[in-house]
């Protein structure tokens, strides 16, 4: 067997995880992801239910973005996105939305099933979701847009599951003041609403890059506001990473423990990420 883990290693791994039992680790992963590798829920299936055997509490959001613009072009219905790459969506396209976003669910939940999660229908967030979030338009002035953004989360039924012991899986809808509408919600925006309000430990955003560079295109493993502020400064941090580090650092303000961007290609990654010291990705934090 070739590179195999010393004893420092192991010790390394087993107080990870032990730190990590009985804490909630919420960890959103896309549809850009799901549609890139067939295997690639199969592989976060198994991390996720491992971690969870071993008494993490897990809590899954799944986007699904590249299904509902075939969903949508399918329909004939024209995507619509914001200058910041948010969906722009119409009560015709909702209908869509929801339709692909309850598809996706069972997809994500079949996926942890086959992995050895014990299957139980509370698994299956597609219907349950729409009490635990509330969302309101992001444009006020148009009643006819659909997309929202997380105004408040309800954990009780999230609470209860974990405490007995399931992976709780989330699609990123969420219910309108009048308790009827259904607002289609940015999945980063809506796990990171959830990380927050569950008081999670770690919230790990599954991505394709491997976290933030440096300017020598070196992966920076932890990140605090001091830093942050000084990288974008000197233009290190640009473009779109500029508001997702922003996010990051926001979460963690709120009390979530550190907030992690990793890239989910790479074999293990969500377990490389928690269960050592130097992690896989980059770690936001309140102090490097």
């Amino acid at each position: 067997m070739s590179n195999p883990l010393s004893l420092e290693h192991i010790t390394e791994m087993m107080a990870e995880l032990r730190a990590y039992q009985s804490r909630t680790v919420v960890v959103k992963i896309g549809g850009n992801s799901i549609a890139e590798d067939e295997l690639f829920l199969s592989k976060v299936a198994r991390q996720l239910v491992f971690l969870s055997t071993n008494g993490v509490r897990i809590v899954l959001v799944h986007g699904g973005g590249p299904q509902i613009d075939d969903a949508l072009r399918d329909k004939k219905i024209e995507t619509v996105k914001g200058k910041d790459g948010r969906r722009i969506t119409s009560p015709r396209a909702m209908k869509v939305v929801e339709s692909v976003m309850k598809k996706m669910n069972l997809l994500v939940a079949s996926a942890l099933i086959e992995a050895g999660c014990k299957k139980d229908k509370l698994l299956l967030a597609a219907k349950q979701i729409r009490p635990w979030v509330q969302a309101i338009g992001l444009d006020d002035s148009d009643p006819d847009n659909r997309s929202g953004k997380p105004n408040g989360v309800t954990t009780h039924a999230i609470d209860r599951a974990l405490d007995e012991g399931k992976i709780v899986v989330l699609h990123s809808l969420g219910l309108g003041a009048d308790n009827k509408t259904l607002y289609n919600i940015n999945g980063d925006d809506y796990a990171m609403a959830i990380a927050i309000a569950i008081k999670a430990k770690r919230l790990i955003l599954v991505t394709n890059v491997e976290g933030v560079l440096d300017e020598n295109r070196a992966r920076i493993p932890v990140i605090d506001r001091t830093l942050a502020k000084q990288l974008i400064d000197d233009n290190i941090i640009t473009g779109g990473m500029v508001p997702k580090v922003e996010s990051a650092l926001w979460v963690v303000r709120q009390g979530v423990n550190g907030v992690a961007i990793i890239d989910g290609f790479r074999p293990w990654a969500i377990l490389a990420e928690l269960l050592t010291h130097e992690g896989l990705g980059t770690l936001f934090r309140s102090g490097v």
